[in-house]
């Protein structure tokens, strides 16, 4: 299977931490079960494929725990997940 082009790799991972971004919004603190099946079904109703089990469970634990698990350093979390997106898309872009 041919490696995905950096654009739709990029897309992903901003896909993703907004996913876990929301995620955290709504439960962060929270029950570590309740964490998880949010994940899992946020993943499952943005049509993400499925994540590994032992990622799913780690960020769960992390997000049960209060922390925000940033998916890719390049997207960050202290700017709102627009920003920090297009941020990104124009270093991507700069580096090319």
């Amino acid at each position: 299977m041919p490696e995905p082009a950096p654009e739709a790799q990029h897309d992903r991972q901003v896909l993703l931490q907004q996913i876990v971004s929301e995620v955290h919004a709504d439960h962060a603190g929270g029950d570590l079960d309740v964490v998880r099946e949010a994940l899992s079904r946020r993943i499952e109703e943005r049509g993400f494929p499925e994540q590994p089990q032992k990622w799913v469970d780690d960020t769960a634990a992390e997000v049960s725990q209060g922390r925000h698990v940033v998916v890719d350093r390049e997207l960050g979390v202290d700017a709102p997940l627009e920003e920090t997106a297009g941020n990104a898309h124009e270093k991507t872009r700069e580096e090319s």
